[in-house]
């Protein structure tokens, strides 16, 4: 692929970062109220949210593609006169079914890469003890006890490069944290370990309507002929009427 391509490729895929962004904010918004609501309610009403930004992802990439196909046809017409070369900027704009690919892989690349990164090192959570109440004290003096309180006061708990990544990953993915309702230890650890899955799917939605870019031209092609055809088939109607022979009156 050319540097052309590689660019008209990068430029479509930070428009479809721009719509990751723009589906984590409106998911951290929206996704909060929410959660608290009962698992019969809360997963259909996330479920048509997502579904919802899978169909603007879907119409982004069929949109690209027929765009695509149009300026490839263009060309080609120009190009059968012969007295136009198109340059590399133009052809890079033509359609191609690698070219839809690689721009969902670099619209999601920076999530994907922060999601993997989250997947690879996450663990459970640690808590740090807090000071115990008072009344507890003597029970300390007992070794199996206050040697283990003695280790838990000493553990300390600190923001690592992981903790940051989580950040990052749930406000770009937070409707599906939707899914999970309250997240315990448990399912905030498996919804780390399940984001880059998570990060793959509207990306990919939109890499899927970009293939449809072709039929979707050929639809709107069509749409055009037969609206240049109905004035014409009038027009002969027309004459054919004006042209023909009047019956002679019958005399009663």
């Amino acid at each position: 692929m050319g540097k052309k391509k590689a660019a008209e490729a990068v430029r479509a895929g930070l428009r479809l970062f721009g719509y990751q962004l723009a589906f984590g904010l409106f998911g951290l918004l929206l996704t909060p109220t929410l959660i608290g609501l009962a698992p019969m309610i809360r997963m259909p009403l996330i479920g048509v949210m997502i579904v919802a930004a899978g169909m603007l992802f879907f119409m982004e990439g069929s949109y690209r593609g027929e765009k695509d196909c149009a300026m490839g046809d263009t060309l080609a017409k120009l190009g059968k006169r012969g007295t136009y070369h198109p340059s590399d900027a133009e052809n890079a704009k033509r359609y191609s079914r690698l070219k839809g690919v690689l721009a969902s892989l670099l619209g999601v690349l920076p999530v994907l890469v922060v999601a993997v990164y989250l997947s690879l090192t996450a663990t459970p959570y640690a808590y740090a003890l807090q000071d115990i109440p008072g009344w507890l004290s003597s029970y300390t003096q007992r070794p199996e006890i206050g040697d283990a309180v003695a280790y838990a006061q000493n553990l300390t708990v600190t923001a690592t490069l992981t903790d940051y990544a989580r950040l990052v990953v749930r406000a770009l993915l937070f409707p599906y944290i939707g899914f999970f309702g309250q997240l315990t230890d448990a399912a905030s650890l498996l919804f780390d370990r399940l984001s880059p899955l998570f990060a793959l799917i509207l990306p990919a939605v939109a890499a899927v309507g970009y293939q449809f870019g072709p039929s979707r031209h050929a639809k709107t092609v069509k749409a055009i002929e037969e609206a240049k055809n109905k004035p014409r088939k009038r027009l002969k109607k027309d004459a054919k009427k004006r042209i023909a022979p009047k019956e002679p009156k019958q005399l009663v």
